[in-house]
């Protein structure tokens, strides 16, 4: 048996040929010119994406500790170290019965410096939601956020903000426990429910 090659076949194959150089730099040139657009943007986009990532993740970390005083029939809390710009979850208060000693039972501990240019503040924006004087960025008494077994917790906010003018704020109502994470939005020139 003889097995012919199709001639159109032949000539597809031999027809082929591979990009030609000028081909390539011109596809480089534009891929060049899409980066140069790109970095500007990636430049104001980052620090904004960084807050907005900060600021969620504390109203996480608040409501693992708000269910982990309901499921657990305890208090649990969030201790705010503003010098350290971090703070812990810390479950249990340990045997002598006080927040923030050595045998405290500390569940997580965040450091905002890990999120780059994150800190407690409100880059000067205010109090949101009736929040009261900012301060140093918490308003908590004692500088902690108290969840108990009925799921309320004592009434604070976490101001949070970036070296771009922006800031978060994160607000525990004490009635009702419930978490409320607004921006400040520069349009508005005021703060704004998430």
């Amino acid at each position: 048996m003889i097995v012919r090659e199709s001639h159109c076949h032949r000539e597809g194959m031999n027809g082929k040929r591979g990009l030609t150089i000028i081909e390539l730099i011109v596809v480089m040139c534009i891929l060049g010119v899409m980066v140069l657009i790109a970095i500007p943007n990636i430049g104001r986009w980052l620090p904004r994406y960084r807050l907005k990532s900060a600021a969620r993740d504390v109203a996480s970390n608040m409501q693992l500790a708000r269910l982990g005083a309901i499921k657990d029939n305890r208090e649990w809390a969030l201790l705010f170290d503003v010098n350290g710009q971090s703070y812990r979850i810390i479950s249990d208060k340990g045997p002598d019965g006080n927040w923030n000693t050595d045998d405290d039972v500390e569940e997580k501990v965040v450091d905002l410096r890990d999120y780059r240019n994150i800190q407690f503040g409100d880059n000067g924006h205010g109090p949101a939601d009736g929040g009261g004087p900012v301060g140093d960025g918490i308003t908590f008494v004692g500088e902690r956020a108290e969840f108990n077994p009925g799921g309320t917790s004592t009434a604070g906010t976490v101001y949070l903000q970036n070296n771009r003018n922006g800031a978060m704020a994160i607000r525990v109502d004490s009635s009702t426990g419930i978490i409320r994470v607004s921006k400040w939005n520069f349009s508005l020139e005021d703060w704004e429910r998430m």
